[in-house]
């Protein structure tokens, strides 16, 4: 019970145990948490006794103090509970706080709004509404930078937008274009391919348009200068033997493009992106199922922008636990999943970045859901990562292979390198060797390939020291090349991770051990601590 005594000068003082509580949160400051349930018990504690304080000011303090430690949960262990109850204790917090204060923690509560809701776009509406009740210029400007960070994320597949219900169609431009033939698959015979979803993800110097379709379509690639009062520039690609069919024909995406715009042309459809200005381009396509893929940059594709000294610091990092939802990923012999076992390591070494390292750590699925492959690099380019770490469980049809291997995107006519690339994309063999060597051979790709090569061979050497210091046998499989088309279109250092072969019986049930996870999740940590310290 929150009782109080008297200062010397008749002020209220709160009792022992407020005191010993408030120095336990200070004592918690930048170190690992204890056992969860303790701190869980200390953080309802503080929100209690914040009810009862006699000062606006103290239960302000008091409230705050129970979020940081909610929040912090949240960051740990990625419980939802703690999220939302971080969310509770937030409000509370505004409501009992005024001016800048009250402005910065609803800020925080909106960002984490929208954390909890998988919808940035969330977070957007709720800093607006943030900024639009407070007016403190400090408040006003970091509300300002919050909302430039979610500019990337505010049209991805299934957000609401703002797009307009006019069905404009598509304008022949002006100015004559230069048109180009990429590389195309055979389309079938006959028969027309319809238009399932164009799907945008867009920030301020590059996008990816990702246009799905029923069955394969050739295409041809073209650029022009924009009619009078447009926008700056174009791209488009016309789609053969296509059709749109009931699909929306504009799409607003903001930052570089400013909206994507479809109509009929020649028999088939003609994608158009309008770019606020002049932009690199690259457009492919994926099998099973077809997708083309359009890139845009206002740098070279692949290479990311630099600073004045040619380095970039390493704050930033992209892991993607590979697999999820319907996609299991490979199952070992006693039915362990691939998609759990790569979550579980992605939230553990998030953890471990965010405590050891400060590091903000973007996880592309944060539970059991299927994410594209083209999307997961599409996040990571938004999020404007340093690194990119695809998660993943080896598997082979002799469950005899054993071991740790890492991989950096690559042309390859190595036939075991490509099996594991045809499983890793959703591809058959017959299907993905070919497709992936004339994919990347036609990109000509400058895929940083120096520096994932580096990050790869710090990856492959933290883990094997990890894991063979308590368990036996860790086989060095080495660093390898293949085409995996999740690594495709990285604007950073990207590898592909094969932590441990789920198909070796011996590998599986070390797999599912949370101190084996751990090891490989601290490998992750200590190679991307190696690569920022220069290593």
């Amino acid at each position: 019970m929150f009782v109080l005594s008297c200062r010397q000068d008749g002020s209220p003082r709160a009792t022992h145990q407020q005191d010993v509580a408030s120095e336990h949160v200070l004592a918690l400051a930048g170190k690992p948490l204890p056992d969860r349930f303790e701190v869980v018990a200390l953080a309802d504690r503080l929100a209690v006794e914040a009810v009862k304080a006699p000062t606006k000011e103290q239960a302000a303090a008091l409230v705050k103090r129970a979020a940081a430690l909610r929040l912090r949960l949240f960051r740990v262990f990625h419980g939802e509970s703690d999220g939302h109850e971080a969310i509770a204790l937030l409000e509370r917090a505004v409501e009992a706080s005024s001016g800048k204060e009250a402005c910065l923690l609803a800020l925080e509560k909106a960002a984490l709004a929208g954390e909890l809701a998988r919808d940035p776009t969330v977070s957007s509406r709720e800093i607006q509404a943030v900024a639009a009740r407070w007016h403190d210029p400090a408040c006003g400007k970091q509300a300002e930078e919050m909302l430039a960070s979610l500019g990337g994320y505010q049209t991805r597949s299934g957000f609401p937008s703002t797009i307009g219900t006019a069905m404009a169609r598509t304008q022949a431009p002006t100015s004559a274009p230069v048109e180009e033939v990429v590389a195309s698959p055979d389309p079938p015979a006959t028969g027309s391919a319809s238009i399932l979803a164009v799907e945008p993800y867009g920030d301020k110097e590059s996008a990816r348009i990702v246009v799905r379709l029923s069955s394969p379509a050739s295409f041809r690639v073209g650029t022009a200068q924009a009619v009078k009062g447009g926008p700056g520039h174009r791209v488009y690609v016309d789609l053969d033997r296509t059709r749109a069919g009931k699909h929306r024909r504009e799409l607003a995406v903001g930052g570089l493009v400013e909206r994507v715009r479809l109509g009929p042309h020649e028999g088939g459809t003609r994608v158009v992106l309008d770019l606020k200005q002049k932009a690199i381009r690259r457009v492919f396509y994926l099998p099973e199922p077809f997708r083309v893929v359009i890139d845009v940059s206002t740098h070279p594709l692949g290479e990311a922008p630099v600073n004045g000294k040619g380095q970039r610091q390493l704050s930033r990092v992209a892991l993607d636990p590979g697999h999820g939802g319907s996609d299991p990923g490979a199952t070992g012999p006693t039915g362990l999943q691939e998609k759990d076992v790569t979550l579980d390591i992605a939230h553990r070494a998030a953890s471990v970045l965010a405590r050891e390292l400060q590091i903000s750590t973007l996880v592309t699925r944060d539970r059991d859901e299927y994410v594209a492959l083209e999307e997961r690099t599409a996040r990571a380019n938004a999020y404007n990562a340093d690194l990119f770490i695809s998660i993943h469980c080896n598997a082979s049809e002799s469950g005899a292979a054993h071991g740790i291997q890492t991989y950096v995107l690559d042309t390859t006519s190595d036939e075991i390198a490509a099996r594991v690339a045809a499983r890793e994309n959703h591809a058959s063999f017959t299907q993905a060797g070919p497709d992936v060597t004339r994919l990347l051979s036609n990109l000509r790709l400058a895929h940083n390939g120096t520096r994932s090569t580096h990050l790869a061979e710090l990856l492959q050497r933290a883990a094997v020291a990890s894991l063979a210091e308590k368990f036996p046998g860790i086989s060095d499989q080495g660093v390898k090349t293949a085409g995996f088309y999740v690594l495709v279109g990285a604007q950073m250092p990207a590898v592909l991770f094969e932590t441990s072969f789920i198909s070796n019986p011996i590998e599986e049930e070390r797999l599912k051990t949370a101190d084996y996870r751990q090891r490989i999740a601290d490998a992750i940590v200590n190679a991307i601590r190696a690569y920022r310290d220069g290593f």
